[in-house]
């Protein structure tokens, strides 16, 4: 029980304290019960970022996860998951509260998110740049990434759809006998005591019903970030534009909020603790529950349910890396050596670098570029907008970008940064 607190706690406070997402986590977490508690070996989380990438879940997540089965087993993966969550649920259900009445409308504050947005256009390339040669290996990665790209940004296809064929592509490839590498991760495994029959017989019986409960009370939306969980490959920017494709726009099948108001949020989850991809489904499932409730009618119903709302997402955000990672460690040496799961992971992490880019082509639109309103002229059928272009975010987001590469400064410092920049530029414009 000691072990359990303690470890709830390191990982409470390293996702309290630490902003800019699972990479400043699993740094500050490998100092921590490597160097410190001595629970792992020194540099053993870092230097299982490549597993942790290649199993769908959050990079934060899954390195609490790991780090709990090996020092306390599946109860303390559990533990562990929940102290990395909690401290962003907390904070981002008060953001999601009070967001109504932030002063977005007010020049300085305004300008300052545009500094933001610029920052995070940066943020994204530079996250780009430092995955590239671990996700893409030959020419094969190459061209899956370039037709993934074409499909995504240039035709509009379905973000789901990219990612499936990518992996079907995978298999097909694996089992043609195309090669797959893959690094030798014998070090990797967690032994741990196996189940008995009714351990397991109890555990499908509570999973069997909970699934039933949720599903009565709030399928879809419980279904909806569960496929989000099993879509995240590599990361939090990866979900970016799926979570675009769902909740932004006219056309958006679920929330249709303002592109502004999503790279507003967006920036937010930037300089809050705790995992990017966490603190936006906090936020989605707080207005996916409050969405067309009367807040006058009843304050208390309307943030109460808007609460639950905001955990119930990010638990099923959260659960497919649980299972799935504790899968894979347990049985490491099954399916490591398994063609089928070499080919699907082999297919998709380049897919993975397209969702990136598509995050960044459209942050590039939300503080780069600004488009009119009303079409210039028409080619083919197809309206020409008018695009103005704005030198200080392009250099705002190009430092962004560097200090990321080039760990200059930490992510959550280079975003300060930036919106003090964009808010001395509202400033420099009254003077001038």
């Amino acid at each position: 029980m000691k072990k359990l607190l303690r470890l709830f706690w390191e990982f409470f406070k390293i996702s309290l304290f630490v902003v800019g997402g699972g990479y400043a986590i699993i740094v500050v977490a490998d100092e921590v019960f490597g160097k410190k508690l001595k629970w792992l070996q020194e540099g053993e989380l870092l230097d299982h970022l490549p597993v942790f990438q290649m199993i769908p879940g959050l990079i934060a997540g899954n390195t609490a996860i790991y780090t709990g089965l090996k020092v306390a087993g599946r109860l303390g993966a559990v533990v562990a998951l929940a102290a990395v969550a909690l401290p962003s649920i907390v904070i981002f259900l008060g953001v999601s509260c009070g967001y109504a009445f932030l002063p977005t409308e007010n020049p300085w504050v305004e300008s300052a998110l545009l500094g933001l947005r610029s920052a995070l256009t940066g943020v994204i390339f530079g996250t780009l740049i430092k995955g590239w040669r671990r996700s893409v290996v030959g020419w094969y990665g190459y061209v899956t990434v370039v037709l993934a790209s074409l499909l995504l940004i240039v035709f509009g296809v379905n973000v789901v759809a990219v990612l499936v064929t990518a992996m079907l592509v995978g298999v097909v490839w694996a089992y043609c006998g195309g090669a797959t590498p893959s690094r030798d991760d014998d070090s990797c495994g967690v032994e741990l005591p196996p189940l008995s029959r009714v351990q397991k017989a109890f555990l499908i019986m509570v999973s069997l019903v909970a699934l039933s409960v949720l599903t009565v009370f709030c399928g879809r939306m419980f279904w909806t970030f569960l496929k989000f969980g099993l879509l995240g490959f590599g990361g939090g920017y990866v979900l970016v534009p799926i979570y675009m494709q769902e909740f932004v726009g006219e056309t958006a099948p679920l929330l249709r909020l303002h592109a502004e108001e999503f790279s507003n949020l967006m920036a937010l989850t930037q300089i809050t603790p705790g995992p990017v991809s966490v603190n936006a489904a906090t936020f989605f499932g707080y207005r996916l529950s409050t969405a067309g409730m009367d807040q006058e009618i009843s304050a208390f119903l309307f943030y109460a349910r808007g609460v639950i709302g905001g955990v119930l997402a990010t638990t099923a955000l959260l659960l497919p890396s649980l299972f799935l990672l504790t899968i894979a460690l347990t049985g490491i040496e099954k399916w490591k050596k398994s063609r089928f799961v070499r080919g699907l992971l082999f297919g998709v992490k380049p897919a993975t670098n397209a969702l990136i880019l598509k995050a960044g082509v459209a942050f590039i639109g939300m503080s780069v570029l600004t488009w009119s309103a009303e079409p210039v002229f028409t080619v083919l059928s197809c309206p020409v907008h008018s695009c103005s272009i704005h030198p200080f975010s392009i250099v705002l987001a190009l430092f962004a970008g560097w200090m990321l590469v080039k760990g200059r400064l930490s992510i959550m410092a280079t975003i300060f940064l930036c919106a003090v920049f964009g808010a001395l530029g509202h400033a420099a414009t009254l003077l001038a």
